[in-house]
């Protein structure tokens, strides 16, 4: 577990693919899921990431930002024992 006042973790919702997410889908996906950090709705923008096979994928943008506001981590791969490790080397400095 981090510590509240050196890690913060955000989920920001863009536009969707099929149209407008709303504030009632992000409270439904908060509600499926049980995810207990902020889900934000950003501005109607959404970014599809083509991959090296030519295939669009609509996955998420994986951000890690550190206290100084320095960018470490950008991956729209899920690497959790990556991302975990960048985290507490981040937090530890």
């Amino acid at each position: 577990m981090y510590d509240r006042d050196n890690f913060i973790v955000l989920g920001l919702s863009g536009s969707g693919l099929f149209g407008g997410e709303s504030q009632t889908t992000i409270s439904a996906f908060r509600d499926q899921t049980g995810v207990t950090f902020p889900l934000l709705l950003g501005d109607n923008t959404y970014s599809l990431h083509a991959e090296p096979d030519g295939q669009i994928s609509p996955y998420p943008l994986n951000v890690i930002v550190d206290k100084t506001g320095t960018i470490r981590y950008v991956s729209r791969q899920h690497d959790g024992p990556g991302m975990k490790a960048l985290i507490d080397q981040a937090v530890a400095e």
